[in-house]
């Protein structure tokens, strides 16, 4: 009896909490994780969160007295490498390729801060969930504990940008109002959960030191596109921690800066953020599902169709190894798997609609189960050992295609550029052998790293045409015909517009393990065409060839050891374990030139072991001519 009782009690602060209308958590949903604690996939996440607790307390929990820099700036200029993180090391920073510590840079010592505060996110989200899971008091004792400290340093920090000045997107705790608002979204839960503990004096003091400056600060910050989307996140958690409507009701309702009016002017009809890349799609998504579950206490249901569907686009469009091609500002390694938890999310708010359990059954065959949400979703996930066969798709409005045989997966783009996070590659591709990668889309590098504007930025730099060795211009192409078959699928798309007085057009057919690659290209006056595949392995031609320098334009420069074959006929090579053939019209010389160059960045920190080298290989067709009519045949 008496065990009851005290589990009563245990339960006591969240029934008060849901019947005074603001709350994250309702009574069912706490309910729901203490009873998925006890089974044994439950025990294992318990554990997992623990660990990364008592891993965490390992080193002093101060929180840091200086502002945070910018994330971007957290990389080795030189390997492109995210540095290996020390919490006793604040101004010096490891890279694993240099084998040694960068000092000496106030950029890396202020993005060292910022990550500093991530890791303290991570911390506060986890001892909010295993206080939800399991009641022990002093995981809540934590959360307070660390939420005062931030509350004592949070209105000493200046208002500042990624260059330490006053701007108009600055923060006060990061270097931009961005990671500000992201971090208030998932922390104000913690908060929630824990005020149950909290002193009258500590509720005050959180609230004046930290949650009040904050939404001030946020309510400041008017933008667009997936800024506005954070800012309204962070904004709404901020309002129901502070149980303030009014906040709530900007953050929903703004005519100009509210959730509705970025959902309708950035959303595209078939689910895809306008920015046209994986990462900066999931990115504003997960700040509208952290919205749509806050504001369930004040009874908005913002999980209508359009939200659905845009958990079901990206996850629809990927390859066979649930990573996704890393269109645009994309940073490569973006997968559907690292995503897992936005879906235990979905299947729990969408009735475990059939294809978002789908969906986490394919991404738990490469991954742990070991996520928070997976306690507040509290169901049994059937494992699964085959791959879902999906079919071929086309997104219409975001304008790009996958064609699908088996795990062979081939992708062309041609939609709109993207905005501010668009590439200058109109009809490019990638293709997929179901392992990896042949072709690659390499998405960019951090945006700190000199090579993201004078490299991954460039046209060349992409599997696509370019003419007379200058970028695409931003446009939009057009498609002229998609079909999709059981075993592959053919499309065809124009870009009329990226180069003055060139037409473009390009036809892919994928027909069980072969593609037909055709593009042409028509002027009135003669251009230098050169069309270009960046391949992930080195291609191996049974002829020789001579060494040339490229100095067409200075992201030639990038090209290193360039080797160029002249050819009036078929040229056939073997890439890995694909095999290619290229031909051009008739009588029509050409030349093949091939090289070495920045390969696929590291990106989020981790280099894929699939593409262990830090190269790329592209492989330049040119041409000099009025017309171009390439056909490059694959086997793979």
């Amino acid at each position: 009896m008496r065990n009851k009782i005290l589990i009563l009690l245990l339960f006591i602060p969240f029934i008060v909490s849901a019947q005074n209308g603001y709350y994250f958590f309702t009574e069912s949903e706490i309910n729901n994780m203490r009873s998925a604690a006890k089974t044994e996939w439950g025990q294992k996440i318990i554990k997992t969160l623990k660990d990364t607790v008592d891993s965490r307390r390992k080193f002093q929990l101060h929180v840091p007295l200086l502002e945070g820099g910018h994330i971007h700036d957290y990389f080795c200029p030189e390997h492109k490498v995210r540095f290996s993180f020390d919490w006793n090391k604040p101004e010096a920073h490891y890279c694993s390729q240099c084998k040694h510590y960068w000092t000496g840079n106030k950029r890396y010592d202020w993005a060292w801060v910022n990550v500093a505060h991530t890791h303290n996110y991570t911390y506060l989200r986890n001892c909010m969930y295993l206080y939800l899971a399991t009641g022990n008091k002093v995981y809540a004792e934590y959360i307070r504990n660390m939420l005062l400290d931030y509350a004592s340093k949070y209105i000493t920090y200046l208002d500042h940008d990624t260059a330490r000045k006053v701007g108009p997107w600055g923060g006060k705790m990061f270097g931009q109002s961005l990671d500000e608002s992201a971090w208030a979204s998932d922390v104000c839960r913690a908060y929630m959960v824990a005020k149950s503990i909290m002193t009258t004096n500590e509720i005050r003091e959180i609230e004046k030191g930290y949650l009040i400056p904050c939404s001030e600060l946020l309510l400041k910050r008017r933008g667009t596109a997936n800024w506005q989307v954070w800012h309204n996140s962070g904004l709404i958690a901020l309002g129901v921690a502070l149980q303030n409507d009014s906040i709530i009701n900007v953050a929903i309702n703004d005519p100009e800066c509210g959730y509705h009016a970025q959902m309708e002017r950035y959303v595209m009809n078939d689910g895809w953020w306008g920015e046209g890349s994986p990462t900066y799609h999931y990115y504003p998504l997960r700040a509208m599902l952290l919205s749509a579950d806050a504001v369930r206490c004040r009874n908005i249901n913002l999980y209508d169709r359009k939200l659905y569907k845009m958990l079901v686009a990206p996850a629809s469009g990927v390859y066979a190894d649930l990573y996704f091609p890393a269109h645009n500002d994309g940073w490569y390694g973006e997968s559907l798997i690292a995503q897992v938890s936005l879906y235990e999310i979905a299947c729990q708010r969408y009735n475990n609609d059939p294809f978002f359990l789908s969906v986490l059954q394919q991404c738990y065959r490469y991954t742990d189960r070991n996520f928070g949400e997976a306690l507040q979703n509290n169901i049994e996930i059937p494992q699964v050992t085959s791959m879902e066969t999906w079919p071929s798709v086309h997104f219409k409005e975001t304008g790009y295609t996958v064609l699908r045989s088996g795990t062979k997966t081939v992708v062309m783009k041609y939609g709109p550029h993207g905005g501010g996070h668009g590439h200058p590659d109109k009809l490019s591709i990638s293709i997929h052998d179901g392992e990896k990668e042949i072709v690659s889309d390499m998405g960019t590098c951090a945006y700190g790293v000199p090579a993201f504007t004078k490299w991954y930025r460039k046209t060349l730099s992409h599997s696509t045409l370019t003419v007379d060795a200058k970028d695409q211009k931003e446009s939009t192409g057009k498609l002229l015909a998609f079909k999709a078959y059981k075993d592959g699928g053919e499309v065809s798309a124009e870009a009329p517009d990226v180069y003055s007085g060139v037409t473009m057009e390009r036809k892919l057919i994928l027909k069980k393990n072969k593609l037909t690659d055709i593009l042409t290209a028509r002027s009135d006056e003669q251009h230098l065409y050169d069309y270009v595949l960046i391949l992930t392995e080195k291609p191996v031609f049974s002829q020789t060839g001579e060494v040339i320098i490229l100095n067409d334009s200075p992201s030639y420069n990038y090209i290193k050891n360039a080797i160029v074959r002249k050819q009036s006929s078929p040229l056939s090579c073997k890439i890995g374990k694909a095999y290619m053939k290229i031909e051009v019209s008739e009588g029509q010389e050409f030349e093949v030139i091939t090289g070495e160059a920045p390969g696929i960045p590291p990106g989020n920190g981790s280099v894929l072991s699939k593409y262990d080298s830090p190269f790329c290989y592209p492989l330049i067709v040119r041409v000099k001519d009025k017309k171009l009519r390439i056909k490059t045949e694959w086997k793979f």
